[in-house]
């Protein structure tokens, strides 16, 4: 029972824990309802309780997904930490890092790499350059790297610290196990995903040996097995995987989960991809509130749903209202990503793409001719992307096109 003096407190927290019975994590969303009200009740000295509470509420926010409460808290865990044990102290470099992982999480990638940065050089002084928290941290500054638009760099980066993590934790460790998997992730996104699907088949049996088949990194790759199983131009057997993947995510991870929402993208987009452009257009119309409410408005999955939206409204027939979607996303993912990521030259193409579907032939010609050289400082001249731009410019620069209207 949750005692409480007043009457709405006392519905509050019923509210509270009804909402935690019978999901997913049960055991956490119960124990976060203990710990908040603990922590309401802290008196404002108490810093050992409240920095032992926010901790507590940080790490279990953080195993259910929702990544910006559990920053929330761990920014809380920070200063107390810096009080209590000293900035060098190994549990404030853990809280730093914990912070620098879930500030990626929440969509801020090129903040997460700097923290991530500034943290190696204090981990390796303190720790040392051999310790597993440090190359756990050379291991994010890698994968931040990827995600901030340099996947061969994150490649690289990833590949020296496979040996490293082999040598001191073993071939079967956890860890090794989780660069194994940004190697195949890394790869597939440099443009080799028949690569990285052969990579992660063989990883798989290894993770669900090692972890078990309901360990949340054996269903991530999973899911990156029915990613690049798509991308290898297999949809109806990529489709097969992830309706086969999502009830083992909703039931180990919950329906709120990030990645139970990245599989229900993935079954919308497939769907539209086996032939059924309008179905795909629904699931991604509802998967979009969900994002908003679990993500943020921001956040690069939130945008790539929007993405998803404006080019499903295309296939549908509607080519004017698809380009009115992508013109309000691209200064979105400007702002978010960055205007020379990959994701930000995909609207930007797709702007160029559906002017030219309604018939401004003009219009669609200036912006390809505008992504072209941008294209080819980041990607280089002969990327696929690149390519097609070109293509697309020599397409639309040819007597009896489309005629602008």
């Amino acid at each position: 029972m949750i005692n409480a003096s007043d009457p709405d407190e006392d519905d509050g927290a019923a509210r509270a824990v009804l909402y935690a019975v019978g999901r997913p994590g049960v055991d956490i969303r119960t124990q976060i309802v203990g710990l908040e009200a603990e922590l309401a009740a802290l008196p404002s000295d108490a810093d050992d309780d409240r920095l032992r509470i926010h901790h507590a509420l940080a790490a279990n926010y953080g195993d259910l997904g929702d990544y910006r409460r559990a920053l929330r808290h761990g920014q809380q865990e920070l200063l107390l930490r810096r009080r209590v044990y000293g900035a060098n102290h190994s549990d404030t470099l853990t809280t730093r890092h914990s912070i620098a992982f879930w500030t990626g999480l929440c969509g801020h990638p090129a903040e997460a790499l700097r923290l991530a940065q500034e943290l190696r050089p204090d981990r390796e002084q303190v720790l040392g350059p051999d310790h597993p928290d440090t190359l756990t941290t050379r291991s994010n500054i890698a994968f931040w790297t990827g995600k901030c638009g340099h996947p061969a760099e994150a490649l690289q980066l990833t590949r020296e610290v496979l040996p490293d993590r082999e040598r001191v934790l073993g071939p079967d460790h956890p860890d090794t196990l989780t660069t194994r998997g940004n190697i195949a992730f890394w790869t597939a996104e440099c443009g080799h995903p028949a690569e990285a699907l052969q990579l992660a088949q063989v990883l798989l049996p290894d993770q669900e040996r090692v972890l078990g088949r309901d360990h949340p990194n054996t269903l991530t790759m999973r899911g990156n097995i029915v990613f690049w199983t798509r991308k290898c131009g297999h949809p109806a057997e990529a489709l097969q995987l992830a309706q086969g993947l999502l009830p083992d995510q909703e039931r180990v991870l919950g329906p709120d989960h990030p990645d139970t929402l990245t599989t229900r993208g993935n079954i919308a987009s497939l769907t539209g991809r086996g032939g059924h452009p309008a179905e795909a257009l629904q699931l991604f119309q509802e998967l979009l509130p969900e994002r908003e409410r679990v993500l943020g408005r921001d956040h690069p999955d939130t945008l790539t749903t929007r993405h998803e939206i404006a080019f499903w409204t295309g296939l549908c027939g509607h080519p004017a209202e698809a380009q009115r979607l992508f013109r309000e996303l691209l200064p979105e993912r400007e702002r978010v990503l960055g205007q020379n990521h990959p994701d930000t030259f995909t609207t930007r193409s797709n702007v160029a793409f559906w002017a030219g579907k309604c018939g401004h032939r003009v219009e669609a010609l200036r912006l390809f001719q505008e992504l072209l050289p941008d294209q080819e400082r980041v990607f280089g001249p002969d990327h696929p992307v690149t390519l097609a731009t070109r293509h697309n410019i020599q397409t639309l620069d040819t007597p009896n096109s489309t005629r602008d209207r």
